[in-house]
């Protein structure tokens, strides 16, 4: 009872021009589905890229947007407290920032202290 060998047959190449396996599927109709679902994945791929960039344009002009918005409405307030200081002001026109803050100092100085009367 002497074991001389392998009861294995020796393995086969998987090579279109030999031909299959024995027992498995031929290769052609394998290779076409797989081709075809790469094309499917790679058309979702330049799908989503395309969507990807469509929605990072979209932000970025919403942002410039914002940024032009909050910009006016700044300059729009900055015009209008101007407006009023000017007139606040007196003939000097606008007022630098220290003056600014001068005025609003003697302002809280003349008002009464935790609402008492000033004294004079």
């Amino acid at each position: 009872s002497g074991f001389r060998g392998s009861t294995r047959s020796p393995p086969q190449k998987l090579s279109a021009s030999l031909g299959d396996p024995p027992g498995t599927p031929p290769l052609a109709p394998v290779l076409q589905l797989l081709r075809s679902q790469l094309q499917e994945k790679d058309a979702l791929i330049r799908h989503l890229e395309h969507d990807c960039e469509r929605s990072r344009a979209q932000r970025e002009r919403e942002e410039r947007l914002l940024v032009t918005a909050w910009y006016n409405m700044g300059l729009a307030l900055q015009q209008h407290e101007g407006g009023t200081a000017a007139a606040r002001g007196g003939p000097g026109g606008a007022q630098s920032f220290l003056a600014q803050q001068r005025l609003a100092t003697a302002a809280r100085r003349a008002r009464a202290p935790h609402g008492r009367a000033p004294s004079s």
